[in-house]
């Protein structure tokens, strides 16, 4: 079964550009605008990865990470900014995003920080699963 991604981006060149990177046989990729729309997803759907930006009108995406992560704490967040500023990426790595990127970033990054987060998630399960036999 493919991986299940959420982007979310004011911005439909990085949502464009972010399912050009990810979009395929791998992962199932959908897309919204804002975060209300996001956090409305999320409550209907089961997402293994969420690719949020920060700047975004009427929720930011700081407060789309508090919200996800105190109803989803597993869904690992990768927080995506166009701001190369220290004290939000310190912040949202405190609320639990998994990492961090810059736009605009390069594609092999995004990847492999998808697949780290996919391989964090595997290993968690696998735990879990361990310890309950």
């Amino acid at each position: 079964m493919s991986a299940r991604i959420l982007v979310v981006d004011d911005e439909d060149i990085v949502i464009r550009s972010v399912v050009r990177v990810l979009g395929g046989k791998d992962y199932q990729v959908d897309t919204v605008n804002d975060g209300v729309e996001a956090l409305r997803k999320i409550e209907d759907n089961h997402y293994d990865v969420v690719i949020l930006d920060i700047m975004m009108p009427n929720i930011d995406g700081i407060e789309v990470l508090r919200r996800v992560k105190e109803s989803h704490p597993d869904i690992d967040v990768i927080m995506i900014t166009g701001l190369s500023q220290i004290d939000t990426a310190v912040k949202s790595m405190k609320l639990g995003a998994f990492d961090y990127l810059s736009k605009p970033f390069d594609p092999d990054e995004l990847k492999l920080v998808v697949t780290r987060a996919l391989e964090r998630r595997a290993l968690l399960q696998e735990n879990l699963n361990l310890k309950s036999v």
